[in-house]
Order: structure tokens, then sequence, then C-alpha cells
């Protein structure tokens, strides 16, 4: 699940990818279009700047930019700076859990994790905006009624 500010990062980069890459988008108008807190979202861009996937130009006609073609830029590029990416070390179940005395939901859970994680790591902008497929994920085993 992507936080407030990671959501409101990959707003801003899908917002500015939609944009011609030479012209600055400022961040009252990009606000306003989006419908977000307008002091928020400048703290969101200046933190995409800092991190190389925005570029901000100052004046009159200043304002943000992606760094790079869409197609190049990452869901994970972009929220990474706001949230963790790993897995999140508590039990599903409230117990311990870990790779030597794994808890019964623990194999599962880390199969989530690893294939939501490889999808933020494969998704570009261009992929988001254009609705590529995603690539096959792998199957599980069918269990029947009767197996259980």
């Amino acid at each position: 699940m992507l936080t407030r500010t990671g959501t409101y990062a990959l707003q801003a980069a899908l917002h500015l990818a939609r944009h011609d890459r030479g012209r600055a988008v400022s961040a009252a108008a990009m606000a306003m279009e989006l419908e977000l807190p307008r002091t928020y979202l400048a703290k969101v861009l200046h933190r995409l700047s800092r991190e190389g996937v925005a570029v901000s130009t100052r004046g009159p006609k200043g304002g943000y930019r992606l760094a790079a073609d869409p197609a190049l830029v990452t869901v994970a590029s972009v929220v990474a700076p706001f949230q963790e990416l790993r897995p999140a070390r508590t039990c599903l179940l409230g117990g311990p859990c870990d790779l030597e005395n794994p808890c019964p939901a623990h194999e599962r859970r880390s199969a989530w994790n690893a294939a939501a994680l490889e999808i933020l790591q494969e998704t570009s902008l261009a992929d988001l905006l254009t609705g590529t497929p995603l690539p096959a994920l792998p199957a599980e085993p069918h269990h029947t009624e009767a197996a259980l």
C-alpha cells in the first residue's frame, strides 16, 4: 500500500509525465489540477527534484518537469524517497516470525511482498499512462476443495 505522501508523489510524477518535458509546471497549478494541498505538494515536488526524478526551474516560467523520459522512470523510484519499500517486519498473526521460525502465513506474505515490489520496480510512468498490461505473474498451483 502506498502512503498518502507516496500517492501524492506518484500523482505529481504522472502529471509531469503527461506534460511536455520541455515545459515546466508550477506547483500551484499542479496542486489545483490534482486537487492536492499546495504546500504539501510543493514539499513532495522539492523532494522529487532533490532525488533526481524531477527538475525544478526558478522564475516566472519556472516550475517542475520530469527529469527523464516517462518510460525510464519507475514507480519505485518515485515512491521510494517517501516510504520504505521493504516488507513489513511484523508478523500477520502477532507472534514471533522469521526465516528460521516462520509462522503459517510467512510464505504467502513473503510472496505478496516480493510480487508487489517487483511490480513497482518494473512499472514505468509510461506503463501507467498507456495501460500497459502487467507481465504474467507466476501461477500458484490450483487447490481443489478435496485437497484442502
